[in-house]
């Protein structure tokens, strides 16, 4: 081989070195020097969470007597009024029960209206006793029957009294049967507790449901619309207040309060930031699965916007501090020592810098309020991370493995 054919095959493996490490090159963080301006500006602080969209108030529509389906008359999605009936079940037991009691109510007050002129008989005919008693002579012959029969009536009286006493509660028993009866005849007509839309049917016509069921609202968001959708036949949700309850961490939960303003974003295309109000802070942690200790915000959303879909995930920005016409920098330029202290970096007109002690207020990830120590117009400077590229393994241009540059072979 010669030199000149050696020098080829080197330039070719050089080559192929050099394409290597262009490809290899990096990008590397340097400091850079930067200034900013104090300003005057309102700066805000807040806590993130994630929840989902819940309705303020659901409802659970159950049978309490239980029975077969004869009829739904709604659907999931369907919106209802309150009191509307939403189904029933087959009325026959309850009428026969009704009819039942009425009858045994009316035997009871025809045992009453007996015993009543019972004792209203005896105290007319011991008032009249009384009254012939009183016109006959001490030595009349019929006194002495007279004076018995006037015995023998007011001794029957506490008797008859308590006769009176025992139909008219056996009557009273007998209304309030009636009543009960009336009521379970009522309840097969299952009637909407609240208004709002259907979430759930949980039968068919024809399920014979065992009872123990209720209607009953509540006002529990989250929880609550999970627990009514297994409580009854039909659960309800009112769509017109709505409530994201959403989970803080531990090191965040200490700021948050009731009545906090709040933010609410929908992760869905074209849907504005909603308003909201912290109306409770649980004062217990939830459980965790993941070492993750959270507790659960609840926000009350200002208004209920087109679209948007209960279960829907929620990013909630709980408002914990804020500040208007204050000095702020960007975060870089403070340095803090603490929640409150820290220092900066001030610039003067000819480019000399010293370190300034200041007071810290409002922090945010990308601004800082100065209370004091600072004021709006100074220059503070600072160094951000500058992107600049490195190439290949070495540097200043020389190659991989302490190479001097060279294609090799015989100087």
């Amino acid at each position: 081989m010669s030199w000149g054919a050696a020098g080829s095959v080197a330039a070719v493996v050089v080559v192929g070195v050099i394409v290597a490490s262009s490809s290899s090159e990096q990008v590397d963080q340097v400091p850079a020097a930067a200034t900013a301006r104090a300003e005057r500006a309102t700066i805000t602080a807040t806590i993130n969470g994630k929840g989902v969209i819940a309705a303020a108030s659901t409802a659970s529509a159950g049978f309490i007597d239980g029975g077969r389906v004869n009829t739904i008359s709604v659907a999931v999605g369907q919106t209802v009024a309150a009191g509307q009936e939403l189904a029933t079940v087959d009325p026959g037991p309850a009428d026969l029960a009704l009819e039942k009691a009425n009858g045994a109510l009316a035997a009871a007050q025809s045992s009453l209206d007996a015993a009543r002129q019972t004792a209203q008989a005896a105290v007319d005919s011991l008032t009249a006793a009384k009254t012939a008693l009183a016109t006959l002579a001490a030595d009349a012959p019929e006194r002495q029957s007279t004076e018995a029969t006037v015995r023998d009536l007011t001794a029957q009286g506490p008797s008859q009294r308590d006769a009176v006493a025992q139909a008219e509660k056996v009557r009273d028993d007998a209304r309030r049967d009636v009543a009960a009866a009336q009521t379970a005849r009522d309840q097969t007509t299952l009637l909407a507790p609240i208004a709002g839309v259907v979430t759930a049917v949980n039968g068919t016509v024809g399920t014979i449901l065992s009872g123990g069921q209720s209607s009953q609202a509540t006002s529990d968001g989250a929880n609550a619309a999970s627990a009514a959708v297994s409580a009854g036949l039909v659960s309800i949700s009112d769509v017109s207040s709505l409530r994201v309850t959403a989970s803080i961490p531990e090191a965040d939960i200490a700021s948050v309060a009731v009545g906090q303003t709040a933010t609410v974003t929908l992760p869905v295309k074209g849907t504005e930031p909603i308003a909201g109000t912290v109306i409770a802070v649980a004062p217990t942690p939830q459980s965790s699965t993941d070492g993750v200790v959270t507790y659960a915000v609840t926000i009350q959303l200002a208004a209920t916007p087109p679209g948007v879909r209960l279960g829907q995930t929620a990013i909630v920005a709980v408002t914990v501090a804020t500040a208007e016409n204050a000095t702020v920098v960007p975060a870089e330029a403070a340095q803090l020592s603490s929640t409150t202290t820290g220092t900066v970096e001030v610039r003067s007109t000819s480019g000399k810098t010293k370190t300034v002690d200041v007071t810290i207020g409002i922090t945010t990830p990308t601004q800082v309020q100065i209370v004091a120590g600072l004021e709006p117009g100074d220059t503070v400077q600072f160094t951000t991370p500058t992107a600049q590229p490195v190439t290949g393994d070495g540097v200043d241009g020389q190659m991989p493995d302490g190479g001097d540059g060279s294609f090799g072979g015989p100087q």
